[in-house]
């Protein structure tokens, strides 16, 4: 049991692993202070559990599991969803990211949005940007939560996110400005010395109603993925609420080429990067008949 005022190598190793998994404990010096148990509270209030800042048996298990899945989602895909068999599956390819923090160095995507993907970092790099990463691909064991959605679009390597602390946090120094663009989208800007001259309204987590004006050189990062096929999506309605930082969702993007409205299924594309015997049983195989443009998106 792991409280406020606690302190020692077991608090250490629990603000290691809320970072590792992108929250922000503070200092890993061991100390459980008000930013780690802040830490805890967001993390339990992201899994669904009771959140009361305490790494009780109930939390440290499920925090246990998170890092599980932390650490298998970046590892290469097994065999089976590497070669392609009779419906014409495309494998997962390994794409390089910029180190942010505790950020991903590579990530896994869909083979023909990889290829897309790569299209948008090697313009961001020419420019002087950096693409970082808090991951693509999703299990298909992974757990479900009020912030991880059972249809979201990682369970068919679609679907990438930046690093979620490399913007909304310093607009002088982040990799990224965020602004707000309309119907609660946000529009990403990366810093970069190649890129053009401007004045940015920047939001930031602690002012997500306000903005203020950023100046520098930047590339307008959104429309250079809906160039390639990447769409973002829309903040939660609780994030202006003062809801949980989570709901921003600035840092995703998903490829949306070749989905046909009314048409396309989840399980469709789910069968592009799995055998049916690998999905059966798995909690998105249950919602396979979510069609696209109707009720999954």
């Amino acid at each position: 049991m792991l409280r406020l005022d606690d302190n020692g190598n077991d608090v250490r190793t629990l603000q290691e692993s809320l970072r590792m998994l992108g929250y922000r404990p503070g200092k890993l010096d061991g100390d459980f202070g008000e930013k780690t148990e802040a830490a805890v509270i967001q993390f339990q209030e992201a899994e669904g559990i009771y959140a009361d800042g305490i790494v009780g048996p109930v939390t440290q298990s499920v925090l246990e599991d998170a890092l599980k899945e932390f650490i298998l989602e970046q590892q290469s895909p097994g065999p089976d969803s590497l070669v392609p068999q009779e419906r014409e599956r495309l494998p997962f390819v390994r794409v390089d990211a910029d180190v942010y923090r505790d950020g991903y160095d590579r990530f896994f995507l869909r083979e023909d949005v990889a290829h897309a993907y790569e299209r948008v970092r090697e313009r961001v790099t020419e420019a002087g940007g950096r693409l970082t990463s808090s991951g693509g691909r999703r299990l298909l064991s992974a757990r479900v939560s009020p912030s991880r959605s059972v249809t979201s679009f990682h369970y068919t390597g679609r679907a990438l996110d930046l690093h979620v602390g490399s913007g909304m946090e310093s607009p002088a120094r982040d990799p990224y400005v965020v602004a707000r663009d309309d119907d609660r989208f946000w529009r990403v800007y990366v810093r970069a010395d190649g890129g053009v001259a401007m004045e940015v309204e920047a939001c930031t987590y602690r002012s997500r109603n306000r903005s203020r004006v950023t100046e520098g050189r930047f590339l307008d990062l959104t429309t250079e993925m809906e160039n390639e096929g990447f769409k973002p999506i829309r903040a939660r309605r609780s994030f202006d609420l003062g809801g949980h930082w989570l709901g921003a969702e600035w840092w995703h993007f998903q490829y949306e080429k070749g989905l046909k409205a009314k048409k396309t299924t989840f399980g469709d594309e789910l069968l592009r990067v799995y055998p049916e015997e690998t999905i059966r049983g798995t909690p998105p195989w249950n919602y396979r008949s979510r069609i696209y443009g109707l009720n999954w998106s």
